[in-house]
């Protein structure tokens, strides 16, 4: 019989898991709302705010905030998603001088199809899986622990310019969580326990944005498993937005100090894009945060529950990347470290 695995072990490996599991789903959400509405660079943000907060009506200073675009670049965003119908936008009540943006029914509509995808791909797996009603109850409660001790404030929950609370699929904030579907429960947890951690580590200092981000992500991926650093283009062809834009994004990256380009002719075109020693402490930093989070939070459950809830995520991983490709679509090969 194999011993238990250390909680430090443990720790990294639950966060890793719920990361790549909360990621696929999300990518299935957006490749969806890209089948109906093929958006740009600078709209996707706005989509994913209302795909997390789809009842939300924030400011246009809000999402300025959130999405860390500029005021022209928003406004452009957000004018020409107002043109296809996905989102409407009021003046503000309170202040004549500020616009409201609401997500539209045909946006709202494009969520569902997602979430109605989750919620049958959630049964499917637990009719495939062969789990019992108590392995299935022991993983929901460890779930349910996990997004509860997210709302209770153990990290700091950065607020944005406007007083808006980090965006999660629920608000932050204390409230009962009994009954939320388990799919919902897992992106509120990722949600609410990587935005602190990376607001605190890099935003703090440097201005940081949700592509910036997603970039960063992307490296701390690779390096962290030693595959090799990605061109200038390769950032275009993984997030899908012009060479341009990626090499904006990157520059600016580079400006922060957090990576730095590599080319053995000078020629930047074929420059490779590492993370420069800054870069890789903050991979180092965010990694010991979740760990350190994740430890903390396991040395209380029963290790025999632990056990349970670990396989319950490596089955469910192989489930989305095999099965359950009737409901989603999710990457081929999922990455995600931040």
């Amino acid at each position: 019989m194999n011993p238990p695995p250390d909680i430090e072990t443990t720790a990294k490996d639950a966060w890793h898991k719920l990361f790549l599991i909360s990621d696929i789903l999300r990518n299935t959400s957006y490749q969806a709302a890209d089948q109906e509405f093929h958006f740009n660079f600078a709209q996707f943000p706005v989509i994913q705010f209302f795909f997390e907060c789809p009842d939300a009506a924030p400011a246009m200073k809000d999402l300025i905030a959130v999405s860390g675009l500029s005021s022209g670049a928003l406004s452009q965003a957000v004018d020409s998603l107002v043109l296809s119908g996905y989102v409407e936008r009021v003046r503000s009540k309170t202040d004549l001088r500020s616009y409201l943006v609401h997500a539209t029914a045909k946006l709202k509509a494009l969520r569902a199809k997602s979430v109605g995808g989750f919620d049958d791909a959630l049964r499917a797996f637990r009719l495939s899986a062969g789990l019992t009603p108590e392995e299935i109850s022991a993983a929901d409660e460890i779930l349910l622990r996990l997004a509860e001790s997210r709302t209770g404030g153990e990290l700091t929950v950065l607020k944005e310019a406007s007083g808006l609370e980090t965006p999660g699929l629920i608000s932050c904030g204390k409230r009962d969580l009994t009954g939320t579907p388990v799919w919902m429960l897992l992106l509120h947890f990722t949600t609410n326990l990587r935005m602190p951690v990376l607001m605190y580590h890099y935003g703090k200092r440097k201005r940081t944005t949700l592509n910036k981000l997603r970039f960063m992500n992307y490296l701390f991926f690779l390096s962290a498993h030693k595959k090799p650093a990605p061109p200038i283009k390769g950032f275009a062809l993984r997030f899908h937005c012009p060479t341009g834009i990626a090499s904006q994004t990157l520059d600016s990256l580079r400006r922060d100090g957090m990576v730095r380009f590599v080319s053995r002719s000078g020629d930047r075109k074929s420059a490779r894009v590492h993370l420069s020693k800054q870069g890789l402490l903050l991979r180092e930093r965010t990694s010991a945060s979740y760990t350190g989070f994740m430890r903390n939070f396991f040395s209380g459950i029963d290790a025999e529950k632990t056990a349970v809830f670990l396989r319950v995520l490596d089955m469910a991983l192989e489930f989305l990347r095999t099965d359950g490709k009737r409901f989603l679509v999710p990457d081929e090969k999922p990455e995600s470290f931040c």
